[in-house]
């Protein structure tokens, strides 16, 4: 099987590092692309900077689409396709954005493609959903699927930082962007998410309805209230069929410390899965990087160079289900005067919208200090609608911070 490399970047290097080496005789790489020919040590008869030369080049059986965006990289995987040619890719951002469109185009023309990578880097989920699980009904998805964001809660908590303290350090370590937007305000979750419930549920919804939320509001001290309760902090990725909609969002969320998730730290990846057959699964392991997603395309390589079936599904557009109808348990974090008169109005407030408390936190001593309130069961659309009317008052000195409660 000939391949074309469009790509490279950290990931294109290690993949045509490992081809270029021979351990795969099955699988020959015949021509690498990319703008800048001074990227790699690549000999001159194979490399070009013009796609073209791999697109339209008849020897060629498969494309490896590893530039990222949306364009020039769709028009690239379009054009392989109509050309006859498999892909394969990783770019996610695509996929989510372009789905019903690229699966048309791999259909219309009898061709395949495979993308492993595009969530989750090393860890095989998504031939694990598409062949190790088709027989089941899958009913929820967890994911901590961002190694920057679980890389920078685990070590504020563990050491006692601030929030920017840790991005810096992550980003001086390699584990975080120089612009860490994509990660840390939830989108790169909620790409790979979207790409998950599209294979797990045949459904998909607009991703623009889609809740999203990051995790820069979140402080030290939530993290330690967090674990003096019993939890731990995470940005999860969640996934669910809930009437007839899909229940899809991104967010930071409270889980039971005895959890499995709970206990997946740093940089690591952890996508949790329950199957109406094999009962709940956890995935582990390195969710980006260049070695493990190297691993992820050449694994889609040898999947298409053996001929392994791999059926994508007719995916249904469904609607989002609506945030304000979650019936969840919250953590509240008020950031309040110290004086008499102000949890009665907060717990007022919270009476008035039909929301039991469960427990209250007021440690700390001083002339701003947080108040801790966690809820029994409620609406959504109820806490929203209390909180925005609490943070009017001149005792609040913050944006309140609420964190859903998770019982996986």
């Amino acid at each position: 099987m000939k391949i074309g490399l469009i790509g490279l970047g950290t990931v294109g290097q290690g993949v045509a590092e490992v081809l270029l080496e021979g351990s795969f005789p099955s699988i020959s790489l015949i021509n690498v692309c990319d703008i800048d020919r001074k990227k790699a040590n690549i000999a001159p008869h194979i490399f070009t900077e013009n796609p073209n030369d791999i697109l339209d080049n008849p020897e060629i059986d498969v494309v490896v689409e590893l530039i990222g965006g949306i364009e020039p990289a769709k028009t690239y995987i379009k054009t392989a396709l109509s050309n006859g040619k498999d892909v394969v890719t990783a770019n996610k951002l695509l996929l989510c954005s372009c789905w019903k469109e690229i699966m048309s185009c791999v259909k219309d023309n009898g061709r395949k493609i495979r993308f492993e990578a595009s969530v989750g880097g090393g860890i095989p989920i998504i031939s694990s959903i598409n062949q190790a699980l088709v027989a089941n009904r899958i009913s929820g998805i967890y994911g901590i699927i961002n190694g920057t964001t679980n890389y920078i809660l685990t070590k504020m908590f563990e050491e006692k930082r601030g929030f920017y303290e840790v991005l810096k350090d992550a980003q001086e370590k390699g584990f975080a962007e120089k612009d860490p937007s994509l990660d840390i305000n939830g989108d790169d979750t909620l790409h790979k998410l979207f790409i998950l419930s599209c294979l797990s549920f045949g459904k998909m919804v607009d991703i623009g309805s889609i809740y999203k939320e990051g995790i820069s509001r979140i402080k030290g001290q939530d993290l330690l209230y967090a674990d003096s309760l019993g939890y731990s902090i995470k940005l999860l990725g969640i996934a669910k069929e809930n009437n007839g909609s899909l229940e899809i969002r991104v967010h930071p969320a409270m889980i039971s410390k005895d959890h499995l998730l709970s206990s997946v730290s740093y940089n690591y990846n952890g996508i949790y899965i329950i199957g109406d057959l094999t009962g709940p699964l956890l995935f582990y392991g390195q969710g980006a990087g260049s070695l493990p997603t190297t691993s992820a395309v050449i694994a889609d390589l040898l999947s298409l160079s053996s001929n392994e079936g791999f059926a994508i599904p007719d995916v249904k557009s469904v609607s989002c289900f609506l945030m304000d109808e979650l019936k969840l348990r919250y953590y509240i974090r008020f950031m309040a005067i110290d004086k008499p008169g102000v949890l009665a109005m907060i717990f007022g407030v919270l009476a008035k919208n039909n929301i039991s408390i469960e427990s209250c936190i007021q440690k700390e001593r001083g002339e701003v200090v947080p108040i801790i309130i966690t809820t029994h069961e409620t609406l959504e659309g109820n806490v929203i609608k209390a909180i925005e009317e609490i943070d009017k008052s001149p005792v609040i000195k913050e944006k309140t911070l609420t964190i859903r409660i998770e019982e996986i």
